[in-house]
């Protein structure tokens, strides 16, 4: 159980407007961050569906221009774009409509408008065993407010995931949090069944991870486990049944628990792992989040019992001890992406076997590495939970 000394960064997102007909709100949402002049980030799939007119009409004239043009891992040459757009436009509040590609796209443009590029020069630089640094962005940035549609939740941290070329980078400032974010469950059930899924356990993954971090602490695990709980319950009701709107407003509470327990407590060789294979491979990150969660949790287990306990309680997993109800947990978990459809060996998302070493490598000099609850000093440790996977 974490101690009662700790460090925890409260999410910057000021608002949570959320229920029935949330998207009702944006325009005066724009109005209350003093805007009159919107860019709307948006996924291409999501803007063929009945959100963006939506969308559009609840701004009216406040919408001066659409970027339909989000690509998976907002590359940034996608960001440049953007911003090309945002510039013509004369903008002054950002609003992105999607997952988390269209949301770290209206965060890098948001960066890039404000600071120059290249973006990549204030990527997060690790240095094992424990080093981190954060580059300085000084300058203000644009207001954004962020509607998702699926369930990742990087509408509540002021990190973005960016690539360039093979590589994935981490950009971090408080400033480039959402300053608003719009629940509405409508919203959510425009996303395919499978990514609705996969964004799900995505989420799921940020709370495991947060609860067995080596920098968790109570707030996080409060927020996580909840989370833990809901995802369990209502995720699989919500994939089966897209209009079920009760399941969608209560997965997408957990995906707002999950990202805000989990800033503060960072996460561990799954999230190191998902980084790396989304910056080589370019494969849909929720999908790897999701399919190497309980590779990963199974690996961790034997430093993991009494996290994975309180897990399970959450979940209503019973057993005759603790040990017994711990090890059901992963398995919990990869029986939840089963039954949802969602792949569960690498080899099916294309990944191919002879380049498990350079992602194991690439996955060692993630920070993430660092919080993992059993120390992973090797390339050959990270390979151990890849060959599981593959």
């Amino acid at each position: 159980m974490a101690g009662s000394t700790f460090v925890f960064h409260n999410p910057r997102v000021e608002r949570i407007v959320s229920g029935p007909g949330a998207i009702g709100k944006l325009a005066e949402e724009v109005e209350r961050l003093g805007g009159k002049r919107t860019l709307v980030v948006i996924s291409p799939s999501v803007a063929k569906t009945f959100l963006l007119g939506r969308i559009t009409s609840a701004l009216g004239a406040k919408a001066a221009a659409i970027f339909a043009q989000v690509r998976p891992h907002s590359p940034t040459d996608s960001i440049e774009k953007a911003v090309e757009v945002a510039r013509g436009a004369q903008i002054d509040v950002l609003v992105s409509v999607g997952g988390g590609s269209a949301i770290d796209t209206a965060k890098g443009v948001a960066a890039l408008l404000a600071e120059g590029g290249p973006l990549p020069r204030f990527g997060v630089r690790y240095s094992p065993p424990n080093r981190k640094e954060v580059p300085l962005m000084p300058a203000p940035k644009l207001p954004h407010i962020a509607i998702p549609t699926t369930l990742s939740g990087g509408e509540y941290s002021y990190s973005v995931g960016i690539t360039e070329g093979d590589k994935k980078f981490i950009v971090a400032d408080p400033k480039l949090a959402p300053r608003t974010v719009l629940l509405d469950a409508e919203a959510a059930a425009t996303a395919p069944t499978r990514l609705l899924a996969a964004s799900g356990m995505n989420a799921l993954a940020h709370c495991v991870e947060a609860v067995y971090s080596t920098e968790t602490q109570p707030l996080s695990e409060a927020y996580c486990l909840k989370g833990i709980g809901l995802l369990a319950r209502y995720l699989p009701r919500a994939v089966e049944n897209s209009r079920d709107l009760e399941a969608l407003s209560q997965v997408q509470m957990a995906a707002c628990l999950s990202g805000m327990g989990v800033y503060s407590a960072w996460t561990g060789i799954h999230h190191a792992i998902v980084h790396a294979i989304g910056g080589r491979y370019k494969v849909p990150h929720a999908e790897i989040h999701a399919l190497m969660l309980p590779y990963a949790m199974r690996w961790n287990l034997d430093a993991t019992v009494q996290a994975y306990a309180r897990m399970a309680r959450e979940i209503a997993i019973a057993g005759a001890n603790e040990e017994e109800i711990a090890a059901a947990v992963p398995e919990h978990v990869f029986a939840m992406n089963r039954r949802m459809g969602l792949p569960l060996k690498l080899r099916e998302l294309g990944v191919p076997h002879d380049g498990l070493g350079r992602v194991a490598a690439d996955a060692l000099a993630d920070y993430s590495i660092h919080t993992n609850p059993k120390p992973v000093r090797s390339a050959a440790q990270v390979m151990e939970v890849l060959e599981a996977a593959w």
